[in-house]
């Protein structure tokens, strides 16, 4: 490897290891790249209860931590939901957190039991599937 690649894989390196460093974890709002929303996979529900799955963030303690927030808007005929992330860290990527998913889900409680209406993910405008038990 030539000797100037060399100092470019130390320097990367050394800047990945002090990224890590921070020990600190505010509570911030989501980053305006999040506000879209988080894309939703499959949903379940039992009367008001509307429990909605996804790939996210896998739960990790410290500054790492991603926690979600759902909200529903209710039609006739559809249930829009809208997950968005929560980062505790303003910047996750310069702290050294992993970009890994994993399987999460958010419950809601809706205002009348879903019945035949149609849920959507809010931030996509794509109908999600009930799997089959």
């Amino acid at each position: 490897m030539p000797r100037g690649a060399l100092s470019v894989v130390a320097a990367l390196v050394v800047a990945v290891a002090l990224a890590g460093c921070s020990t600190t974890s505010p509570t911030v709002a989501p980053a305006a790249s999040d506000r879209a929303g988080q894309p939703l996979d499959t949903y379940q529900s039992r009367g008001t209860e509307l429990r909605v799955d996804f790939a996210g963030a896998p739960l990790l303690p410290g500054p790492c931590r991603v926690d979600y927030t759902a909200t529903a808007s209710e039609t006739a005929d559809r249930v829009y939901v809208r997950v968005t992330p929560v980062r505790r860290a303003p910047h996750a990527a310069q702290l050294g957190c992993p970009r890994v998913t994993g399987p999460r889900a958010v419950v809601l409680r809706l205002q009348q039991p879903l019945g035949p209406r149609a849920v959507v993910d809010g931030s996509t405008g794509d109908m999600l599937i009930q799997p089959t038990s």
